[in-house]
């Protein structure tokens, strides 16, 4: 799975701080893309497959403001 955030909207530092926080649900690799840092989801828990991928971008929004 892969989700692509626009980096005048999110700084990387939101992105690698939530994908420290769910570390423990999937693993994460973040690469620069053009204008996007595009993050990598693999070996996903089967428990939260189907909702990960917005609550890990409803994160990285929370985060922008810390």
């Amino acid at each position: 799975m892969t989700i692509s955030f626009k980096k005048s909207i999110y700084p990387v530092k939101a992105i690698k701080k939530t994908a420290q926080a769910y570390k423990n649900l999937a693993k994460f690799k973040i690469i620069e893309k053009g204008d996007y840092f595009v993050t990598e989801l693999t070996d996903i828990k089967k428990d939260v497959e189907n909702i990960i991928k917005d609550e890990f971008c409803n994160y990285v929004l929370s985060q922008i403001k810390q």
